[in-house]
C-alpha cells in the first residue's frame, strides 16, 4: 500500500510553483492578447508581424535544446531562469517604446536569445515539483490560467485608458514577481532528479535518438510540425480578426479569458484522465475537439462564434496541455525530460513558427483571416492521423507481446 506523505518542504514548494505559474504565464497575458494589435496599430502589415514571430522562432530552434542540456549540468540552473525573466521583462518594456519594425525585431531577436530555454526548464521544474507533492502538473499549470483571467482582464481595461504601455508593463512586472519566487524553491527541482537517482546527465545527442527511436514520440513530432505550420495563422490574426469583426479591446480581453475560465476546472480533471487513460489518448481527444472548434468559425465566421469556440478551446487546452507534458515525461528518463521538452516546445516548434509566420502573415494580407481556420482545421486532422496510427500500432504491439 502506498503511504506517501509529502513533506512540508515539499507542500512549500508546491506553494510556490503554483505561485510562479500565476506570475509568469499568466502574467503573459497582459501583452500576448494584443500584441498584433500594438503592430498593426503601429502600421506594420501581416508580413513584417509574421517577420517578427519567425525571428524569434529562429532564435530557439537550435538554441533551446543546447541551452537546457547545458544549464541542467550547472550546479545552479534556477539562476538561468532568474536571468532570462529579468531581461524578459525589460525587453518587453523596450518593445512597447518603438513605433517601427526594424527596432522591435532587434529586441524580440536579443529577447529570444535570453528566453529560449525560460517554458522547457519551468514545465520540467513543474513536473519534479508535482511528483514530490503527489499531485498533477494540472494542479500547478492551472495558476497560470487564474493569473491569465486576472491580467487580461485588467489589460483590456487598461489598455484602452492608458494605452499599450500598461499591458507591456504588466507583463514586466509580472516576470520579476516570478524571478524573485525562484529564490525560495529548492534547486533540486530545476536541476532534475538525476542527482537523486545517480543517472547520468544527458546528452542532447542521446536525447534526439531516444525520440527518434520512439514511435509514439516521433508521431508526435510530426503532428505538431503540421499543426505548427497549419495553424499559425489563427494564432498570429484571430484577435486582429475579431478587432476586424468590430469587436473592442475591452471585448477581446473577455474572448482573451474564457478559455482560461474553463480549464480551472478541467485543468485539474485532466490529471485525473491521464491516470485513467494513456497521454496519446487525451491528446487526440484535444485534437478532436480544436478541429470541431476551427470548424464552428470557418463555417459561421462571427464574434459570437469565436467567443464559443475560445470557451470550448477551455477543454481542449486543458486536455492537451496535460496531455503534452504526460506523454513527453512518460517516454523519457527524468533527465532526458528538459531537454525533449526544449526540443518540442523550442525547436520543432521554433523552425516550424520560422517558415509559416511570414506565410500565414501573407494569405492574411491575401484572403483575410476567416480561410486561416481552414488550414488549422488541416492541420490538426493531420496531426490526428499521425499520433492515432502510432498509438494504434503501439496498442496492437501491446497486446501481441502480452499474449
Amino acid at each position: 500500500m502506498n503511504t506517501f506523505e509529502p513533506t512540508s518542504l515539499d507542500r512549500r514548494d508546491l506553494i510556490l510553483a503554483r505561485a510562479y505559474y500565476f506570475a509568469y504565464l499568466g502574467g503573459w497575458g497582459f501583452i500576448l492578447p494584443f500584441i498584433n494589435l500594438f503592430y498593426v496599430g503601429l502600421g506594420l502589415n501581416g508580413k513584417q508581424i509574421g517577420t517578427i514571430s519567425a525571428a524569434s522562432s529562429l532564435v530557439g530552434l537550435v538554441l533551446a535544446p543546447v541551452l537546457v542540456s547545458e544549464v541542467k549540468k550547472r550546479p545552479n540552473p534556477e539562476r538561468y531562469l532568474q536571468w532570462a525573466l529579468a531581461l524578459g521583462a525589460i525587453a518587453y518594456l523596450l518593445i512597447g517604446q518603438q513605433t517601427s519594425f526594424w527596432p522591435i525585431i532587434v529586441i524580440v531577436f536579443f529577447q529570444a536569445m535570453t528566453m529560449s530555454g525560460l517554458v522547457p526548464i519551468s514545465d520540467s521544474m513543474a513536473v519534479s515539483v508535482a511528483n514530490a507533492s503527489g499531485t498533477g502538473y494540472g494542479s500547478v499549470r492551472v495558476w497560470s490560467s487564474v493569473g491569465w483571467i486576472i491580467s487580461v482582464l485588467a489589460a483590456g481595461w487598461l489598455i484602452e485608458r492608458l494605452g499599450f504601455a500598461a499591458g507591456f508593463g504588466g507583463v514586466s512586472l509580472g516576470f520579476l514577481a516570478a524571478c524573485v519566487l525562484v529564490f525560495f524553491i529548492r534547486p533540486r527541482h530545476f536541476a532534475g532528479m538525476q542527482a537523486a537517482v545517480g543517472q547520468p546527465k544527458a546528452s542532447l545527442f542521446v536525447t534526439v535518438g531516444r525520440v527518434v527511436r520512439d514511435p509514439i514520440l516521433l508521431a508526435f513530432a510530426i503532428a505538431l510540425i503540421f499543426i505548427g505550420f497549419l495553424n499559425n495563422g489563427v494564432l498570429q490574426f484571430e484577435n486582429v480578426y475579431l478587432s476586424e469583426l468590430g469587436a473592442s479591446k475591452s471585448l477581446i480581453s473577455v474572448a482573451g479569458i474564457l478559455s482560461a475560465v474553463v480549464e480551472l476546472p478541467f485543468m485539474l480533471w485532466a490529471d485525473k484522465i491521464v491516470r485513467r487513460v494513456s497521454a496519446p489518448r487525451l491528446m487526440l481527444l484535444a485534437f478532436v475537439i480544436i478541429i470541431l472548434q476551427r470548424l464552428l468559425v470557418l463555417l459561421f465566421p462571427s464574434i459570437a462564434s469565436i467567443m464559443i469556440a475560445r470557451f470550448i478551446g477551455g477543454t481542449s487546452f486543458s486536455f492537451y496541455t496535460v496531455a503534452f507534458i504526460g506523454l513527453i515525461s512518460s517516454r523519457t528518463q527524468p533527465n532526458e525530460t528538459g531537454t525533449v521538452l526544449a526540443l518540442y516546445t523550442i525547436t520543432i516548434s521554433g523552425l516550424v513558427s520560422m517558415l509559416a509566420a511570414p506565410v500565414s502573415g501573407a494569405i492574411f494580407d491575401a484572403v483575410g483571416a476567416r480561410w486561416l481556420y481552414a488550414l488549422s482545421l488541416t492541420g490538426y486532422s493531420i496531426g490526428l492521423l499521425s499520433l492515432g496510427l502510432a498509438s494504434c500500432k503501439a496498442q496492437k504491439e501491446s497486446y501481441a507481446n502480452d499474449h
